[in-house]
């Protein structure tokens, strides 16, 4: 199997283009210990070619080159404006790119002998030195700080084969970062005895801690004891929030968070000591990254909250984990992402691991954010999945009882994925009113994490849950009362049933409902119901007693180019039962179902 040694192109910042990409739907899955040492050879052949830095600002379409070596922190007033309303922090995509390479061309160095990869990555650490400070366009020790730790610890772990002069650089830089940038903050950020609430244990400070804890013990710096406890204490009070609460930013965010917290413990003396507290937890965690899965491509989850395909950090810590708790499924799993979507970290620290063997389950699941189905794994599969926010923490979308469904290798029923920062309408498409498909009550979105779920059960003739909703709208009338009911029949094929049950609402209260297709999936309208297709299949959606129209299809100003099937009702008395249902087809039938 060859690795391309030339980058995916810029994909935009929406599921569907991973969805839709023929590199990645011709990647050829499962691969080998020695793809993977091929891959490496040729994304290092790709690093020591290119002559300048290139990075996609993908969440605002803003494309910028760097020189290289980056051998200075470029301020603020030197970039564009990238939203208007915040200092953007345009340097978090940059290291993001400079992490991927140069932990590239350090498993080039050190594990295929590769000289011309020692050099390059010597010389661009050592540029470091140059820089004022590693600290965020904000001025703030943050996610910039973290990763130039993680790969300065990674590289001056091991310093034979340094040149004497880059690694007297490198090793400076280390230091500065350390006592310049991170003791001050550290003092400021993390007081002795305040508590660790599940805001505090935010991805952006804790990536920075342990990272910096990492560096600090390579260096054997004098501050390494009290950022270890402390990173310690951060990693606990996570096992203790994700046990008790449901704790999660969302699939994307937490293997962002997980990458680095993985990556310290993989070197941290006691960290077996650690392992066993937190095994159920970090399990929950594995559980939901391939449960969110898409059947055929696993490298992408269903777009709840802001998922970003953009961010593979995920794949790291899932790796780890396969291979620290000999977890045979797992890695059965991370075997079976395509080779291209692998980052440099997981690539570099695969050559040890066993084959993989084992298959992860099928049926449903609950996980920290969603209640899900899947058939199976291949293409030919689906999966359904049901938001279920139940912690107000960032990341996280109020959108409980929001359905998805996936069906060859792409998610028909969608959502945005994402959270448009920017004012204006496209964050209005991401975040706004018509941005899920769980009811919209007399012109009220959801606005609160309050979903509870009231009754899963599954058996072999599917799935059912039940959502209580109530609580996730404000201002309701007293004593009212919203659930979702989600029934999920067995079978080769989606079969879905969702109702919405209403009581205690003021008589001819409008309900308004959005079913986001996905991206070049074609529409149509038949004898009352809604049609989606790719040619190939069909997937009906229809609402019992009511008639769908095709008419009633839009596309948001905000959009990238889903449309949105937009549909309201009447509840005549102020209470009632509203069933949507969701049936596969094949294209060119154009009868729909019976019910």
């Amino acid at each position: 199997m060859s690795q391309p040694a030339r980058p995916l192109p810029l994909l935009a910042y929406d599921t569907s283009a991973y969805e839709l990409s023929p590199d990645l739907n011709a990647a050829a899955v499962p691969w080998s210990p020695a793809d993977v040492a091929e891959a490496i050879r040729a994304r290092a052949d790709a690093e020591l070619a290119r002559r300048e830095l290139l990075i996609d600002y993908y969440r605002i379409g803003t494309p910028l080159a760097y020189p290289l070596p980056v051998s200075r922190r470029f301020r603020i007033e030197e970039l564009p404006v990238g939203i208007s309303s915040i200092t953007y922090p345009w340097l978090i995509w940059q290291v993001w790119a400079l992490e991927e390479r140069w932990r590239i061309l350090h498993a080039a160095w050190r594990m295929q002998a590769n000289p011309a990869a020692g050099a390059c990555l010597q010389a661009e650490l050592a540029a470091l030195r140059a820089w004022d400070c590693f600290k965020e366009t904000s001025n703030e020790v943050g996610l910039v700080t973290g990763h130039i730790a993680g790969v300065l610890a990674l590289a001056l772990d091991a310093t034979a084969g340094w040149g004497a002069a880059a690694l007297a650089d490198a090793q400076a830089a280390a230091d500065a970062l350390l006592d310049r940038d991170v003791a001050p903050w550290f003092t400021r950020q993390w007081p002795p005895g305040e508590p660790l609430t599940p805001l505090r244990l935010h991805n952006i400070p804790v990536i920075a801690l342990v990272r910096a804890a990492q560096l600090a013990r390579v260096r054997r710096h004098p501050f390494t004891p009290a950022l270890e406890a402390q990173a310690i204490e951060a990693l606990e009070s996570w096992v203790r929030y994700r046990t008790e609460q449901n704790h999660t930013e969302g699939t994307s965010y937490d293997g962002y968070l997980m990458d680095s917290l993985t990556g310290w413990l993989a070197t941290l003396p006691q960290r077996d000591a650690l392992f066993g507290p937190a095994r159920a937890a970090l399990r929950s965690l594995a559980d939901q990254w391939m449960a969110l899965a898409l059947p055929g491509r696993l490298d992408l989850h269903a777009p709840l909250g802001d998922t970003e395909p953009q961010m593979p950090f995920w794949l790291n810590a899932l790796q780890r984990l396969a291979r620290w708790y000999d977890w045979p499924d797992v890695a059965w799993f991370v075997s079976r992402v395509p080779l291209v979507r692998l980052p440099a970290a997981l690539l570099a620290e695969y050559a040890a691991t066993p084959a993989p063997a084992g298959l992860p389950p099928t049926g449903s699941s609950v996980v920290a954010n969603a209640v899900t189905y899947r058939s199976g794994w291949q293409r030919r599969d689906h999966t359904v999945t049901v938001s279920l926010p139940r912690v107000p923490l960032h990341h996280l979308h109020p959108d409980a009882g929001h359905v998805i469904v996936g069906w060859h290798g792409r998610f028909w029923i969608t959502d945005p994925g994402y959270q448009q920062y920017r004012p204006g309408e496209e964050r209005d498409y991401t975040i706004g009113s018509a941005a899920h498909n769980a009811p919209v009550i007399g012109g009220r979105a959801q606005s609160d994490f309050a979903a509870e779920l009231v009754r899963w059960e599954h058996t072999d003739a599917g799935l059912q849950a039940v959502i209580e909703l109530s609580r996730c709208y404000r201002d309701l009338p007293a004593g009212a009362s919203v659930r979702r009911t989600v029934q999920i029949a067995a079978g080769e094929d989606p079969h879905v049933t969702v109702a919405d049950e209403f009581t205690g609402f003021q008589a001819g209260e409008i309900i308004s409902y959005h079913w986001l297709g996905g991206a070049q999936l074609a529409w149509s309208g038949v004898d009352g119901w809604a049609r989606l297709s790719d040619g190939t299949h069909a997937l009906w959606l229809g609402l019992e007693g009511e008639t769908l129209s095709a008419s009633r299809l839009v596309r948001h100003p905000g959009s990238r180019g889903a449309l949105t099937l937009t549909h309201a009702t009447t509840l005549p008395t102020g209470r009632g039962v509203r069933r949507w249902v969701i049936r596969a087809g094949a294209a060119g039938r154009w009868q729909p179902p019976a019910s």
